[in-house]
């Protein structure tokens, strides 16, 4: 079985998929395609490191389908992961992952530019909520201020994820630091994106970094 190709070289296992008349992909395909992902990030050992307890809600895979489908990708997503993660239902982190992850590298065409996907996601998370029927009210109720809309984000966070502790400061009025702990999902990839997609919604330019302290502490320095 052909490898998914790094940026540069030609599409096949990972966009492709099956030759017409073969049946359903496999679990073998899959671990294939995760295998080479798993070369350009972590997510073989983060899978390790979850522990069971760890759960995401689905709403975290609107983002995944709204990407796949803005880049034509979406049939090819949807072969590899045939199962719905009900949008309120709690799921495994590890579970959403592995969806992440493939879906990055099928986004970017490059499972060496996985974590450039897992951004480009993020931040789609963060518009496709902004464009939604509670996310334009919610809007209107914060007066598009981005200091209570991050407040607001670490908020909601807490009804989307059963662990791991969010904490929003503001050292100078225009200013924030955003510092987790036990964070599984990609802080410096997948939610650093989504802190860019906030300030996209509201359409301030924002200047932003990402300092880890372990694979799963770490903070956001956000200045506008």
């Amino acid at each position: 079985m052909s490898a998914i190709p790094v940026h540069g070289t030609g599409t096949t296992v990972l966009n492709h998929g099956r030759p017409a008349g073969v049946g359903s992909t496999t679990g073998s395909e899959l671990d294939a395609i995760l295998d080479e992902v798993g070369r350009y990030c972590d997510i073989r050992e983060r899978l390790t490191l979850i522990p069971p307890s760890a759960k995401v809600r689905g709403t975290y895979c609107r983002s995944i389908d709204a990407a796949m489908e803005e880049a034509g990708k979406f049939k090819r997503y949807k072969e590899l992961f045939p199962n719905h993660m009900g949008t309120l239902n709690w799921h495994p982190t590890g579970e959403f992952l592995v969806r992440l992850t493939v879906a990055s590298a099928l986004l970017m065409d490059s499972a060496e530019r996985v974590n450039e996907g897992m951004l480009e996601i993020g931040r789609k998370n963060a518009l496709e909520f902004a464009h939604s029927l509670l996310g334009r009210m919610l809007m209107r109720l914060l007066s598009r201020d981005p200091r209570k809309l991050l407040m607001q984000g670490v908020a909601a966070r807490r009804q989307t994820c059963s662990y791991g502790v969010w904490q929003v400061t503001f050292p100078r009025e225009n200013e924030a630091v955003v510092d987790v702990n036990e964070e599984y999902l990609y802080f410096d990839s997948f939610m650093y994106g989504a802190a860019l997609g906030t300030f996209d919604a509201i359409g301030l330019g924002v200047k932003a970094r990402c300092d880890m302290d372990t694979k799963f502490r770490g903070r956001h320095y956000l200045s506008w």
